[in-house]
């Protein structure tokens, strides 16, 4: 399996599956970090204590600034998917075409085997929702190779601002970047 999710458009744009009995879409809790490390580590590979170690650091640092959101998405109690959004706000020595400053959705990862279940459109909704009482609009970029992702942030409204931006510490492999906004009513 490559690193995006084959991408397989549905044939009728009405057509929803109904979500997964149970599911429950909360903020991500300490308890979680081993569920999320190992979901990360089956799509991104990488050495699984440094992960949690990263997710141990990312909670910490959430509670304490309050700078974005780490949602689970859990079923039977089991972890099967999370996201997140983060504050961003560039620096005064940032290059030009930096990411302007707000609230981004910065990634979506669901166990192989619970995919194409709605998960992700729960979860992205889940975020927006929060997004849109702190905020007018919501920011997202992607791979211009993840179709998948690109035609499930569609839905909700974001539309493609530029391919020429900077986001710190991010790299596009194999493809370019594109940058997205969506504005609330």
């Amino acid at each position: 399996m490559g690193l995006f999710e084959d991408y397989t458009p549905r044939k009728h744009a009405g057509h929803r599956k109904t979500l997964p009995a149970g599911l429950i879409i909360r903020p991500a809790k300490a308890e979680d970090i081993s569920s999320l490390a190992k979901l990360t580590f089956s799509r991104e590979g990488g050495e699984l204590a440094r992960i949690k170690e990263k997710f141990e650091n990312e909670l910490t640092n959430l509670d304490a600034t309050g700078a974005g959101l780490l949602l689970v998405a859990e079923l039977n109690s089991k972890i099967v998917g999370f996201s997140r959004v983060k504050y961003f706000k560039p620096t005064s020595d940032s290059p030009a075409n930096i990411c302007p400053e707000g609230w981004y959705l910065t990634g979506v990862i669901v166990a192989a085997e619970y995919r194409r279940q709605g998960i992700a459109i729960a979860l992205t909704r889940a975020r927006l929702d929060w997004i849109a009482k702190r905020a007018r609009q919501a920011y997202y970029f992607a791979n211009a190779q993840n179709k998948v992702s690109i035609d499930l942030h569609k839905r909700f409204g974001f539309v493609e601002l530029t391919r020429d931006f900077v986001y710190p510490e991010v790299e596009f492999t194999g493809g370019e970047g594109i940058l997205f906004k969506a504005d609330f009513p």
